[in-house]
C-alpha cells in the first residue's frame, strides 16, 4: 500500500471516529474523569482530586479483595467436585456403600 492510500484511509478513519456518538465523552484517563466535582472548573483543587482518587483506589482494592475471595471459593468448589467425581468413577464414593 502506498503512502497516499495510507493517508487517505487514516483520514477516513479519523472522520469516522470524530463523527461517532462517543466522540463527545471524556476519556477515562482524564483529570475530569478522576475528579468529577471539579469538571466545570478550569483548575481543579489538587486536594479534592486526590481525595477522589484515594476513594476510587479504596473501592478498587475492596473489589480486588472480594474477587480474590470469590475465586478462592470457586476453586475450592471445583476441586471438591473434581474429587467427588473421581471417587465416583473409582467406585469409592458414597454411592458405592
Amino acid at each position: 500500500m502506498n503512502e497516499a492510500a495510507m493517508t487517505e484511509r487514516l483520514t477516513e478513519l479519523i472522520k469516522a471516529i470524530t463523527s461517532s456518538p462517543f466522540a463527545d465523552q471524556t476519556p477515562a484517563g482524564s483529570l475530569q474523569a478522576v475528579c468529577p466535582s471539579e469538571a466545570s472548573a478550569r483548575k481543579p483543587s489538587p486536594d479534592t482530586c486526590l481525595g477522589h482518587l484515594r476513594l476510587q483506589i479504596k473501592y478498587l482494592l475492596f473489589d480486588l479483595e472480594a474477587t480474590r475471595r470469590e475465586n478462592r471459593y470457586l476453586r475450592q468448589m471445583l476441586e471438591t467436585r473434581h474429587k467427588r467425581d473421581v471417587d465416583d468413577l473409582r467406585g469409592d464414593g458414597p454411592e458405592a456403600l
